[in-house]
């Protein structure tokens, strides 16, 4: 087993972990918090972001090392991966941000809310919201992924 294929393999997995956590987080456990309680849903959240922010560790890093595999940077500027991977990148950057916005501030305010006996909604349809934009770049990055392997 070569290199390459374990950092792709690795690069894949982190990348089906944290885009299946945030699927699962915005079909199940969001809905699921709206009809009962969010007390529940705030300490599954703090207890998923180690496992999420870990994945997207593996997915940035292994997808640095996968760029190196791509071949010399001539060989990449004519075949017009160059592009495809800029934007991607540029994506999952926004991806990451709009994550760690999540994770970092909106977790914690609905945590803040349901202490003070407040109404949760307001960070639960952001929580929703950002959920949703995760999961369209995830969409045009995964594609994105895919040109530049065939590139």
């Amino acid at each position: 087993m070569t290199t390459s294929l374990v950092s792709i393999w690795l690069h894949l997995l982190g990348v089906v972990v944290w885009i299946g956590g945030v699927m699962y987080q915005a079909h199940v456990l969001v809905p699921a918090a709206r009809r009962n309680a969010a007390t529940p849903l705030t300490e599954m959240l703090r207890r998923g972001r180690r496992v999420t922010w870990v994945a997207i560790a593996l997915v940035v890093l292994t997808g640095f090392y996968n760029v190196t595999l791509l071949g010399p940077l001539d060989r990449v500027l004519q075949s017009g991966a160059a592009l495809l991977l800029a934007l991607k990148f540029m994506l999952v950057l926004v991806a990451v941000g709009v994550a760690g916005q999540r994770d970092f501030a909106q977790v914690p305010r609905l945590g803040r809310a349901l202490a003070a006996g407040e109404d949760p909604g307001p960070a639960l349809s952001a929580i929703t919201w950002m959920d949703r934009v995760v999961l369209l770049l995830a969409v045009v990055i995964v594609y994105l992924g895919l040109a530049v392997s065939r590139a």
